[in-house]
């Protein structure tokens, strides 16, 4: 049975919640290269594991199509954000680096308004203020 999409966010977030600590005591000890290598081979097995057990195959999925396309750009631009934030949680204090990383959330939703033409409303316009107005106060 499949899971609606907020039980699968909650899951997300308490998970995500967990890792940045996790990695920052790691990372103590052993280089962000290293650290940030170790979770994402970890990530990359366990999804490709979960996408066979679940019948997808990826030569079906993947060409050199559009979507591919913005998928191997998608993952270039992953893997720079990813590094740099292993980064800075190497020498950042956490409290500082996830509330000014976190801000992807309002700057997707507003690449989102932006340019991919979805809808624009006060509510969403307050709501990225309040986001700016808890990043500037959790990151100070």
């Amino acid at each position: 049975m499949l899971l609606d999409w907020l039980v699968w966010v909650l899951v997300s977030l308490v998970f995500y919640s967990l890792m940045p600590p996790l990695v920052k005591t790691a990372m103590r000890e052993i280089p962000a290269y290293v650290s940030v290598t170790v979770t994402n081979g970890i990530l990359f097995g366990l999804s490709f594991i979960v996408a066979k057990v679940n019948g997808y195959s990826f030569t079906e999925h993947l060409s050199l199509g559009r979507p591919s396309l913005m998928l191997y750009v998608a993952g270039v631009v992953l893997a720079v954000s990813v590094i740099s934030y292993y980064n800075a949680l190497a020498i950042g204090p956490i409290s500082s680096v996830v509330p000014i990383w976190g801000m992807y959330i309002a700057l997707s939703s507003l690449i989102g308004i932006i340019i991919m033409g979805e809808r624009w409303t006060p509510a969403k316009g307050l709501g990225l203020v309040c986001a700016l107005i808890a990043i500037f106060l959790l990151s100070r």
